[in-house]
This record gives C-alpha cells, sequence and structure tokens, in this order.
C-alpha cells in the first residue's frame, strides 16, 4: 500500500511539474493573444478613421464652360462646336471634408471584443450565448453587436470607398487627357499668334511705307492737277487755233477748187502726159480689187497719221509693175478683227499721203470724222 502511495505521489509531482510548465506556456501565449487582440482592435480603429462613414451623396451638374473645339479662321462663329465633357463629369467626387466612421467608442470597443452573438435570456435575466443555427454543436459568430458585424461594415465601407477611389482615378486619367489636349491646342495657338503677330508687324511696317507712298503720291498728284490746269489752258489755247487752223482750210479748199479748175484746164489736147495720170488716179479705185491689203505698223494719235504696211501685190496696183507711177490719194479703211461695237471691227478711214518705196510703207492721214476707236499696231488695212 505504502508503495502504491509513493507511486501516485510521484506521479502527481510529474503531473504538477507538467501542469506548472503548460501554465507558464499558456501564460505567455495568453499574454500575446491578449496584446495581439489590443493591437487589432486599436489598428481596426484607425482604420476606421479613414473610411467615410456614408458615400458621397449626388451632386446637380454644373454650369461650367465647355472648350471650344471648332477651327480658329478669319470668319466669325458665334455658335462654335463645343465638347461635352463637363455632362459626364462625377461632380460628387468633389465633395470633402466627408465624416468618417467612428470605431472609437465604448459600444464599438464592447463589439469589437463581442466574438460570440449573444441574447438576454429572460429567465436567468442574463445574456447567453446563440447557437448557430447552421450547426447547433457551435454558437454563432455573426449578427447584430458582433466582432463580425463591425468587420463586415467596415470592410463594407473599405469596398465602397475602393470603389469612390477606383472611379476618381478614372476620372483622373479623363481629366488628364482633356487637359494634354488643352495644353497642346493651347501651344499651337501660341505657336500661331506668334506667327500672327509677326505679320501684323509686318503689315504695320507696311502700312507705315505705304502711308508714305500715298502721301508721295498725293503731292504729286497735287503737281499733275497743276498740270492738268495748264493743260485745260493750252487746251483751250489750241481750240481758238483750231478755229483759226479751219479757217485756214477753208481758205484753202477755195484755192484747191480754182486749182481743179486749172487741171480741168490742162486736160484739154496737147496736155496729154497731165491728162493720161489724172485719169489713172480719177479710176484707179474702180481698178483696185477689194480685200485686206496690208497692216498698221505705227501710228500717232495726236498727229492723226499712220504708218502702214502695204503688201507687194497692192503696190503693183497702185503705183503699176515698176512702181514709177505716183502715188494716188485713195481712202483705205482700217478694221480690227475679233473687235464687237456699233460698228462691228471697223475703226476708221485713212487717205494715203506718201510712200517709201524701197520699204513697202505708206504714210497716210487718218481721217478723224471717220474715225470710231483708237488706232493699235496690228489693225487690218482693207480696200
Amino acid at each position: 500500500m505504502g508503495k502504491v502511495l509513493r507511486v501516485l505521489i510521484v506521479l502527481i509531482l510529474v503531473i504538477g511539474a507538467g501542469a506548472l510548465f503548460l501554465e507558464f506556456q499558456i501564460s505567455g501565449m495568453r499574454e500575446a493573444l491578449v496584446g495581439r487582440a489590443h493591437k487589432f482592435e486599436e489598428g481596426v480603429k484607425r482604420v476606421a478613421g479613414t473610411l467615410e462613414a456614408q458615400p458621397p451623396v449626388e451632386m446637380p451638374a454644373r454650369s461650367l464652360p465647355e472648350r471650344d473645339i471648332s477651327p480658329v479662321t478669319a470668319v466669325e462663329n458665334p455658335n462654335p462646336d463645343r465638347k461635352t465633357f463637363w455632362s459626364t463629369y462625377p461632380f460628387q467626387l468633389e465633395q470633402d471634408n466627408l465624416k468618417p466612421l467612428d470605431y472609437n467608442t465604448d459600444a464599438m470597443a464592447r463589439q469589437l471584443r463581442q466574438y460570440y452573438l449573444e441574447e438576454i435570456d429572460t429567465v436567468k435575466n442574463k445574456p447567453v450565448r446563440v447557437r448557430d443555427p447552421r450547426d447547433p454543436r457551435k454558437y454563432s459568430t455573426s449578427g447584430k453587436g458582433t466582432l463580425q458585424e463591425a468587420l463586415d461594415n467596415l470592410f463594407a465601407r473599405a469596398k465602397a470607398q475602393n470603389e469612390t477611389l477606383n472611379t476618381t482615378r478614372a476620372q483622373l486619367k479623363k481629366t488628364a487627357e482633356e487637359l494634354v489636349d488643352l495644353i497642346n491646342e493651347f501651344n499651337r495657338l501660341k505657336q500661331s499668334s506668334r506667327a500672327d503677330k509677326k505679320l501684323i508687324e509686318e503689315l504695320r511696317a507696311e502700312i507705315t511705307r505705304l502711308t508714305g507712298v500715298v502721301a508721295e503720291r498725293e503731292a504729286k498728284i497735287s503737281k499733275l492737277e497743276a498740270t492738268i490746269k495748264d493743260l485745260e489752258i493750252e487746251e483751250a489755247r489750241l481750240k481758238d487755233e483750231i478755229v483759226k487752223l479751219k479757217e485756214t482750210i477753208i481758205s484753202h479748199e477755195t484755192t484747191i477748187k480754182a486749182q481743179a479748175k486749172e487741171i480741168e484746164r490742162l486736160r484739154e489736147p496737147g496736155i496729154g502726159a497731165i491728162k493720161k495720170d489724172s485719169e489713172i488716179a480719177r479710176n484707179l479705185e474702180n481698178v483696185l480689187t477689194p480685200g485686206d491689203k496690208g497692216k498698221v505698223v505705227a501710228h500717232d494719235d495726236k498727229l492723226k497719221f499712220v504708218v502702214v504696211e502695204l503688201s507687194p501685190a497692192f503696190m503693183k496696183e497702185l503705183l503699176g509693175e515698176d512702181q514709177s507711177r505716183g502715188l494716188p490719194q485713195i481712202e483705205m479703211m482700217i478694221r480690227r478683227p475679233g473687235l464687237k461695237s456699233a460698228a462691228g471691227d471697223f475703226v476708221t478711214r485713212i487717205r494715203l499721203r506718201q510712200v517709201v518705196r524701197d520699204q513697202g510703207l505708206v504714210v497716210a492721214d487718218v481721217l478723224i470724222d471717220w474715225q470710231q476707236h483708237p488706232l493699235e499696231t496690228g489693225d487690218v488695212v482693207y480696200f
């Protein structure tokens, strides 16, 4: 019996020593669990303080100016095309100072320590643990007032705030793209503005130069106007002279008529050579063939004479085969191909006056009473 007792005492001592050892081990583990739980609780409180208690509320769109995307031209455009950037802009993301979750309260501190779901037992009038409906052998760890509820609410708000953060990131990307487009357009417009400013400076310098030119020309115009007045005085003097010359012409015509009578007298028999040449000159217009005979090579509108180049065939008709006959004082006409006027392509009539035989040229007077248009080099002479 004594041996049994000794054995039992030894066993009790061994078990006690093992229990003491386990107590030391459990004490360290319990201290670690308690410290971990406190740090977890403090971490949850700090994290909760960074999360918004409620999502941003929807805000009405503000009336902001849209960017003009129509090209810049010299034409005014009161209604340009505009980019609809602000129509899809989430203005609610701009809300600040939203209230964060408040987990730093006594009630929340108790809930963070409440691992099991408890209800008040009306009989015992104290809280008792609630069995898990999915496994009656275990107690429920989720529900109102439990640590799981606090963590679920914290996760829901963290998830919602993460969605808001992602939406903000996406909107920041769109805003950055819009800003890049705006900067590129601004830089392009600045380059264009520099070129326009340079052009404006050049145009201002040109305007200054042209102003000087205009002033110089106005001075010349003043001088020309004075000259015109002098010319008008000269014109009046020449008109008076023309009247006098007309009187002289009338006097000369009287002399011509007297000479014509003398020529008729000389046509009498005995003056054969003179009579023969006069008959040739008088009947030459009936002998000449009609058509284009040459062209105008020079003219003087002031002195009213023209130099024409006649064809060799027509020169023979006028002056004979050896071109020894005198130039008949006949009249010819001038036209301008393609001219369209009331008189068709007719320009004027001329009267042959002097011949340059070796060059095939004839000097003629312009009959001003017949003239319809100013003469031009190249006009056609026809008969």
